[in-house]
């Protein structure tokens, strides 16, 4: 008993041991953001499909899953939500035909994390990422679309080439906050509809570069990377979307990283929050008037499955 007793005390040194090593090494780390913006996908069919790498993201952080309504669900309003932290009826995006004149009166994160010293980038398979990312005073940092790749009737090898590229960037000396937008989901959903067959192969297909694009950020030393991930849109179960059906506003945030802990859900997590989250997470002051806030700031509540 006493010999057992002995071995216990000396277990619990030691990991406290660790975790104070931890602690000073996370207390004095650079904060770096990971954004990975997957277009059209569906929490459901990524948990249907049992997509590895987005579940194990979401069992090491915090999941969201939300509507929504009453924004427009459609790409163009969305990822400039997301990537201003302002709703639709704010930065005045409607559709996804838009230009660089909605972000002069809400600056994109890019913009307020390169005026607050921090560098940026954005690598997307959509090129209107680049409009967004390329607004304003500053810009981004660096901003790469990736061309289309011949006989890709899928868009599975230039959503590669697109990991290939954010993975790149994450070689050597990396950017504060990198943006990945992947596409093939959506393009599954519109071609064939979101109950098919070839949906649940591109988020399984997307799910595999998420999970390299991951591993190059954990095998990066010294640094304390947050991963989040999030979405624009669903899909109606024969495709299309832009209507304020249940299937076509759901969305879904993954925040994995330093104060977000394993294992947590909390409804009221959206794509709205990410520009503001970022901006915390970097020592940026978030501007006024923003829709979203920053996702370490609230209570969340433990996952009951």
């Amino acid at each position: 008993m006493r010999r057992r007793t002995l071995l216990r005390a000396t277990a619990l040194v030691a990991a406290s041991s660790m975790q104070g090593a931890v602690t000073v090494t996370a207390a004095t780390a650079p904060a770096k953001v990971l954004v990975i913006g997957i277009d059209g996908a569906m929490y459901a069919k990524i948990h249907q499909v049992g997509a590895p790498n987005l579940l194990r993201l979401a069992a090491a952080g915090t999941l969201s899953q939300t509507s929504l309504v009453p924004h427009i669900s459609l790409s163009g309003p969305s990822w400039a939500t997301a990537l201003t932290g302002v709703w639709d009826r704010k930065h005045g995006v409607t559709h996804n035909d838009f230009d660089a004149a909605p972000f002069d009166r809400y600056p994109t994160v890019f913009t307020l994390l390169e005026r607050g010293g921090r560098r940026t980038a954005a690598i997307a398979t959509w090129s209107k990422i680049a409009t967004i990312a390329g607004s304003g005073a500053p810009r981004a940092g660096r901003i790469a679309v990736t061309a289309p790749v011949p006989d890709d009737p899928d868009e599975a090898k230039t959503d590669a080439a697109t990991a290939d590229a954010a993975i790149a960037a994450l070689t050597g000396a990396a950017p504060d906050f990198l943006f990945v937008h992947l596409d093939q989901v959506d393009f599954a959903g519109h071609r064939h509809g979101a109950a098919s067959r070839a949906y649940l192969d591109a988020t399984a297909r997307v799910d595999r570069e998420v999970g390299r694009i991951v591993a190059a950020v954990d095998a990066r030393a010294g640094e304390n990377w947050t991963v989040l991930v999030t979405t624009d849109h669903g899909h109606l179960p024969k495709g299309g979307h832009g209507g304020q059906t249940r299937d076509e506003t759901a969305t879904f945030v993954i925040a994995r990283g330093p104060g977000f802990d394993p294992g947590v859900t909390d409804a009221h997590y959206a794509l709205v929050d990410i520009t503001p989250t970022a901006l915390d997470l970097l020592g940026v002051p978030i501007p006024r008037g923003l829709d979203g806030g920053s996702m370490r700031a609230r209570p969340a509540t433990a996952r009951e499955w």
